[in-house]
């Protein structure tokens, strides 16, 4: 019963201060994450910079609870797939950015009517749903690094993940990983956020369109190494 105790102690700070919102996003080392982190901040700050994002490092499945009992206020990253379901998540009507997803093959890639049996990291909606399209056995790993390092090692035939992904070939040294040259779907990308901050979601919505029409989105995913 303790450490239940403790645990709320630490979330009550975050929860109860008015202009502080609680954000669940993926590996921080990610080019992908580096990149929609600064975006998130950036169309918040346009919005009201009294507003303060703590971030917290969740996996998928654990976020999308964590939104759906109010224990978060923003869970960011996400496709429309993810929170169709769930009454309590709203969702921007702008998107942030489309995402290519890839193959990540081994030592080459095919195409996707090669495959057979492709791995895909836990909870990732959009992964799965290619997966059907292409009626590949799906494989779940708990992680990016997880899932290419299966493929380095030729335990799966190939990943199919975002883009973004290719930034942890290099920088694991996963020397037999190659990526697709071209996008095998093109997926909008939105943050969640709780229905207690509905009153919100048109100034995003603005903020957001702002950013696009100056280009300002785009700045930032090419500064973070994000083709689009």
């Amino acid at each position: 019963m303790t450490r239940w105790w403790i645990l709320m102690v630490c979330w009550l700070p975050l929860s109860g201060l008015a202009n502080t919102l609680t954000v669940a996003y993926r590996d921080h080392t990610g080019a992908m994450s580096s990149a929609t982190k600064a975006i998130v901040e950036r169309v918040f700050d346009s919005v009201d910079p009294q507003i303060e994002l703590a971030w917290i490092e969740m996996p998928l499945a654990r976020a999308e609870n964590a939104l759906a009992k109010g224990i978060i206020d923003i869970d960011f990253g996400r496709t429309r797939l993810v929170y169709q379901d769930t009454p309590q998540a709203l969702y921007p009507s702008e998107s942030l950015f489309s995402v290519g997803y890839h193959l990540f093959g081994h030592t080459y890639v095919g195409n996707p009517q090669d495959y057979q049996r492709v791995v895909g990291v836990i909870g990732d909606q959009v992964a799965q749903m290619i997966a059907n399209k292409y009626q590949w056995e799906m494989v779940g790993a708990r992680s990016e690094r997880a899932a290419l390092n299966m493929v380095n090692s030729n335990r799966v035939q190939a990943m199919v993940a975002y883009v973004g992904v290719a930034s942890i070939i290099e920088k694991e040294q996963l020397t037999n990983v190659r990526m697709g040259d071209n996008p095998i779907e093109s997926i909008p990308i939105y943050f969640a956020i709780h229905q207690r901050h509905q009153a919100l979601i048109e100034r995003l919505n603005a903020s957001v369109r702002k950013m696009k029409k100056s280009g300002e989105i785009t700045a930032l995913l090419e500064k973070h190494g994000i083709p689009h």
